[in-house]
């Protein structure tokens, strides 16, 4: 049995080219004819694919396999190309979907990244149904609604119109856009409360940090990269849904401009806001006014995303112990009732860790009603089919989620800031760590914030009036030891604020410090998941070189130190205090 991913789409914007795709399995239609007719047997590379495919659409078969739709990534020799443009066509999506410069440069067919991102769109909008058990997809009366209506039409509009609004990630962006309706919100602050918030594979920047992080750089390019290519991965899914409630007139996207000088402005993050059209849409769908609630769409698929480095069996046991929360919310209306159930069901969570999964599920787009213990789920759900299976998840994703579930108990913290448990100590996600890390000692410790990455910078600065922190982070899977090299990084980042001297340092990224802070009042700080022990050198070494004070501060103490100042247990301007060039403990 094969376990996909559906439900979240990140790259495909394109209705023609959705409409497409699902006119694929349409033996009717003009795109099935044509792929019949002509552009199987033109554009396919490969003789044996080419036979294979022609024979299942000469049969006029209408369900086909996911290699048959989106194939694989080959060139002309059969083996994996070292560029993308070297490979060669052997599946019908990839024939199907084609570039706006297919017909002057000539390349009538796209990869096979993008033929599953339209597939998994066509699923997600219940226009395609999968069988997990073939691993084969067909199409479902719906999308042949789709690919019978007129290209342009004001039927074709309704229908894309109708499966949007049973498309839970956008009926949420369409509520938070309603909510908000006097002001238009940035993807970050949709991204923010979109998805399952706080695990991996739905980060979500800080809007504020990403604001003053635009307006700090000196650069028209850098200023682009920020705009185009610096998002979390819920800000993405927020552009593109909000992109797509464009296009089918729910929502206007606006653009904005930041003053960064005397009558000086940089243009900013896209704002989006709803349309009455969408407004009247949304309230439609659910249930005011007299009307019927719009069913959901939801499937097993949609509950939990997968990645290469995760645990499968991890992944499948959340999108089951999600799915049975779905199902049990039909009949159990209590916190309590509901924990029984999912016990008798095999799923032992404590009323915190529930909580905590039912503004998920929130997020993610269910309309739940949570009334101290008693809860309603005011959405009417279909699709959901869970799989005949047990799924046993790894013991380092229980002990992660029985950490955070800790700190559920103990701390006020956002849930997304929970995610840095496990961010902390991912290598690969080091522009995630240090972003989240400059946004809890914004939005939690109530400190200025400024992420600044890049060539000769470091992470971050962190101040008041009062004192202000140089803030360096590492994510290493196993912690963090002494760098000869990051002593020398930092011990050059501190001199060049020292000094403040544009010759040795064009970037002035020291600017962004209040310009009152005192000049014996400034430190540095390195933060990571877990620090060994020779970090202690690291730590004196860079005192004994600079004579300024900074430390080590590991990420539990992180968590626990900005839910202290949130509770008022921790003065915020104490934090000086703490820095003895050692690991520093806020809270003991």
């Amino acid at each position: 049995m094969k376990f996909r991913t559906f439900g979240w789409v990140q790259n495909p914007s394109d209705f023609t080219k959705l409409k497409k795709t699902v006119q694929v399995f349409d033996p009717k239609s003009d795109q099935y004819k044509e792929l019949t007719n002509h552009i199987v047997k033109n554009v396919i590379y490969f003789n044996s694919d080419r036979k294979k495919l022609q024979k299942k659409l000469d049969k006029n078969v209408s369900e086909f396999t996911y290699e048959e739709l989106v194939g694989t990534s080959r060139n002309k020799k059969n083996k994996a190309p070292k560029y993308r443009k070297d490979a060669i066509a052997n599946s019908l999506l990839q024939v199907t979907i084609l570039s706006q410069s297919s017909k002057t440069k000539g390349k009538l067919y796209t990869d096979n990244w993008t033929a599953d991102g339209f597939l998994r769109w066509a699923v997600s909008l219940n226009f395609v149904s999968y069988n997990r058990e073939k691993d084969t997809f067909k199409i479902t009366e719906l999308g042949k609604k789709l690919s019978n209506s007129d290209d342009g039409s004001s039927q074709e509009m309704n229908i894309l119109q109708e499966a949007m609004l049973s498309y839970p990630p956008a009926t949420r962006v369409l509520s938070l856009l309603a909510t908000s309706s006097k002001q238009s919100l940035t993807k970050f602050a949709i991204g923010n409360n979109l998805g399952f918030v706080g695990e991996k594979g739905f980060t979500s920047y800080d809007e504020g940090l990403m604001i003053d992080w635009l307006k700090s750089v000196a650069t028209k390019e850098e200023r682009n990269n920020i705009r185009r290519n610096i998002e979390g991965t819920s800000d993405k899914y927020a552009r593109m849904i909000s992109g797509w409630l464009v296009k089918l007139k729910f929502v206007e996207k606006h653009t904005n401009k930041y003053k960064v000088g005397i009558n000086e402005y940089i243009s900013g993050f896209q704002t989006y806001s709803i349309t009455a059209k969408g407004l009247h849409a949304i309230n439609q769908a659910n249930g005011l006014s007299k009307n019927k609630t719009k069913k959901k769409f939801v499937m097993w698929e949609f509950l939990a995303i997968s990645n290469k480095q995760d645990s499968e069996q991890t992944r499948d046991f959340i999108r089951t112990r999600r799915a049975k929360i779905i199902l049990g919310l039909k009949h159990h209306h209590t916190i309590s009732a509901l924990v029984n159930y999912l016990k008798h069901e095999g799923f032992n969570m404590d009323e915190s860790m529930l909580n905590s999964e039912l503004k998920k599920l929130i997020s993610f787009g269910l309309r739940i009603k949570i009334v101290g213990k008693t809860i309603k789920l005011q959405d009417n759900v279909f699709g959901i089919c869970i799989p005949d299976q047990s799924f046993v998840p790894a013991n380092a994703d229980i002990y992660l989620e029985n950490m955070k579930n800790h700190y559920r108990k103990i701390t006020n913290l956002p849930e997304r800031y929970l995610e840095l448990l496990d961010v902390a100590f991912d290598h690969n996600r080091h522009q995630d760590f240090e972003i989240m890390t400059a946004g809890i000692f914004k939005d939690c410790y109530g400190l200025s914030s400024i992420h600044l990455g890049g060539q000769n910078k470091p992470d971050g600065v962190i101040y008041n009036n009062n004192f202000g922190i140089i803030l360096d982070t590492k994510a290493y899977e196993k912690g963090y030891g002494m760098h000869i090299d990051q002593i020398d990084e930092m011990c050059r980042y501190i001199y060049d604020n020292k000094q403040r001297d544009i010759v040795r340092q064009p970037n002035e990224w020291w600017n962004n410090f209040d310009k009152n802070i005192p000049k014996d009042q400034f430190y540095y700080l390195w933060v990571s998941g877990k620090f060994l022990k020779n970090f202690d050198k690291q730590l004196k070494n860079t005192h004994y070189r600079t004579n300024i004070n900074g430390g080590g501060l590991e990420v539990s103490q992180l968590l626990l130190g900005a839910d202290a100042v949130m509770k008022g247990n921790l003065d915020v301007n104490t934090l000086p205090n703490y820095m003895k060039n050692n690991v520093i403990k806020l809270v003991i």
